[in-house]
């Protein structure tokens, strides 16, 4: 028990700095997508338009990085481990695929 307290202290505190700092990053894509908009408004900018969607894809995206350090989830192993088990059975069905392919052709010739 005395571990996983440590364990999300120890994890609360790094999250914390990533936080802070993917902060900072929204935080200057947001001015930077205002001001990019600014200027496409004037000058009517199509290009300048479609930027200003990359930037706003970005800053969604780090968003979502941003809420997923706030969860309070300890471990993402179990997921992960699945995961890992299905890519195995993935690639021995690629390799039995293959195997039997291999016999097709060489049967042929």
């Amino acid at each position: 028990m005395e571990n996983e307290l440590l364990r999300m202290k120890e994890l609360k505190i790094s999250r914390e700095k990533n936080v802070k700092k993917l902060t900072k990053v929204l935080n200057l894509l947001v001015n930077l997508e205002w001001e990019i908009c600014t200027v496409a408004s004037k000058t009517n900018d199509n290009i300048s338009k479609l930027a200003i969607k990359s930037v706003s894809d970005s800053a969604a995206c780090i968003q979502t990085a941003i809420s997923r350090l706030i969860s309070t989830e300890i471990n993402h192993v179990k997921e992960n481990n699945t995961e890992e088990q299905k890519n195995k059975i993935k690639i021995k069905n690629d390799n039995i695929k293959l195997q039997t392919l291999r016999k097709v052709v060489l049967n042929k010739k």
